[in-house]
């Protein structure tokens, strides 16, 4: 996978945008400023996503692939060999294409299954969750956003006997960030029975 940034998106959609099997729906010029992305659209066939995974790289910028299909069963297949994303987006009726959007999610192998949506942004929060296959995740047993990848990345430290002046500001008696400490096993200002 490339690094983020304009000249790498730049690259990668250069590589889709004259592969054989694609065909550019709108492609602006690229402008000499390279801090600067223009937004491209490409389309190709979901048989041909079949024949080239390497259609599927992250292209991260503002473009996207519009996949056709034929059948049902053709867009079911491709969507089964799709590695493991972030977030995938099923667009629909909730009661007209629910018996579709099941077998869709049924198939679709993401971290986030967003329906009639688009994908947040990241935050620290408890509803914000990037679990699932990779990369959605290292481990599939724990998110790796939200407030619940506190406890995946953070790195625990104890400080036994440390001097006042070498523990973080925190940890100090004065809390200078009024951060919740437990003190002996209690509180600070109870007793620990």
């Amino acid at each position: 996978m490339r690094s983020c940034g304009s000249t790498a998106y730049r690259a990668t959609l250069e590589e889709l945008a004259t592969h054989p099997a694609v065909t550019p729906v709108h492609l602006a010029a690229t402008p000499d400023d390279t801090r600067t992305s223009v937004p491209a659209l490409l389309a190709t066939t979901a048989e041909s996503v079949r024949a080239h995974p390497e259609l599927l790289t992250e292209c991260f910028g503002p473009a996207s692939l519009i996949i056709t299909y034929t059948t049902t069963e053709e867009l079911l297949e491709t969507l089964s060999t799709l590695p493991g994303g972030l977030t995938a987006t099923v667009h629909g009726q909730e009661h007209e294409d629910e018996p579709l959007a099941r077998r869709l999610t049924a198939v679709l192998h993401a971290g986030r299954l967003i329906w009639n949506g688009w994908p947040t942004g990241v935050a620290v929060t408890p509803a914000m969750h990037h679990g699932g296959p990779w990369p959605a995740t290292t481990s599939p047993l724990h998110t790796s956003v939200g407030s619940g990848a506190i406890s995946r990345w953070m790195r625990p430290v104890a400080y036994q006997n440390m001097p006042e002046q070498l523990l973080p500001a925190p940890l100090r008696r004065a809390n200078p960030w009024n951060v919740p400490q437990q003190v002996d096993g209690g509180l600070p200002g109870r007793s620990v029975s």
